[in-house]
């Protein structure tokens, strides 16, 4: 059993109560991982990696080789696919649709690991995100393989919280988990469709981050004061916008992001990098129609910002050690 950084007796006791529903899904040319979520043999995994496929066959942990026919719900905004298995009694994940955890949570996520192994991956929430009024979802610390998406998250109790997914934000793989309250009303759907159904799916596209990577040299010039006023600016701006756009309330976001922006503008001359960024989201906000984008568009000029300026600190503090006198023993 494969863990990372966790507590080997509750990663033990959530792999064991879990493995039995994990599934592999065979399709030509390509392969998806899926669980069981329900003794009628009801299947769930993202959309998108099962989309387009015209044959479907999954092995479960037990060693059943069985194929899917049916199809029993599909949700191209949060990217769910519920499949019918040919068989009912069933080991299945047990659902917890009231579960939300939050920022620092640890979470668990099951997953093949190769050579009939199975891999459990403990991880925390990094944060909790508002995409729209459709979708609010947890993006996880750890890194997940791209294959890895459909692969069931788990709580220390083993209860089941959402389905982990590969994203890609600026260009990078990101772990996003779309929650069990989502999958719930999936499974209840009375009717079943054709395999054929997932011919013509196709899951939303994940809202795709434009955080700048600036260089080093964006903070030249710039006093040490005035760099950790304008990164506490910046925290104390999300630490308040974030909350009201999770509330639906872009609007109010953006709005405050829009202002705190324009006073670094007018106050940091000690500071002209970070004028210069600051001024250049406001300028993407102009060219964009609505304040859900808007809110976006500057939270990516935070965020880059708050990268370049943890590593402009990082670096004063390595100067810093490296020129410090030094005392030998004689």
């Amino acid at each position: 059993m494969l863990t990372v950084d966790t507590d080997l007796s509750t990663a033990r006791a959530v792999a064991a109560r879990a493995a039995p529903a994990l599934a592999i899904l065979e399709m030509p040319g390509r392969q998806g991982v899926g669980f069981v979520a329900s003794p009628q043999g009801q299947l769930v995994t993202n959309l998108h990696v099962v989309a387009g496929a015209e044959e479907i066959h999954v092995v479960l942990a037990d060693d059943q080789f069985l194929r899917v026919e049916q199809v029993v719900a599909l949700d191209e905004k949060r990217d769910l696919a519920v499949l019918q298995l040919p068989t009912q009694g069933m080991e299945a994940l047990r659902l917890d649709d009231a579960a939300h955890p939050g920022e620092g949570d640890a979470l668990y996520i099951l997953l093949p690991a190769g050579g009939g192994m199975l891999g459990l991956l403990e991880t925390r929430v990094h944060a909790v995100q508002r995409l729209d009024e459709f979708l609010t979802f947890l993006e996880l610390e750890a890194s997940l393989p791209e294959d890895a998406s459909g692969s069931p998250v788990l709580d220390a109790a083993g209860a089941l919280v959402g389905v982990a997914t590969c994203a890609f934000a600026d260009g990078r793989p990101v772990t996003i988990v779309i929650p069990s309250r989502y999958v719930v009303p999936l499974l209840e759907q009375p009717d079943t469709k054709p395999l054929s159904a997932l011919a013509l799916a196709k899951p939303s596209a994940s809202r795709q981050r434009q955080v700048p990577t600036h260089p080093l040299s964006l903070l030249e010039g710039c006093v040490t004061d005035g760099i950790e006023e304008v990164a506490l600016a910046i925290v104390q701006a999300i630490q308040q916008g974030a909350p009201a756009y999770n509330r639906g309330d872009p609007e109010a976001c953006y709005r405050l992001y829009e202002r705190t922006a324009e006073r670094l503008v007018q106050e940091r001359t000690d500071c002209p990098g970070a004028q210069l960024a600051l001024r250049e989201g406001l300028q993407r906000c102009a060219q964009l129609e609505d304040a859900d984008s808007c809110a976006w568009a500057l939270r990516d000029t935070f965020d880059g910002l708050l990268q370049v300026i943890d590593r402009w600190l990082q670096a004063q503090a390595a100067f810093a050690r490296m020129s410090a006198p030094k005392s030998y023993l004689q």
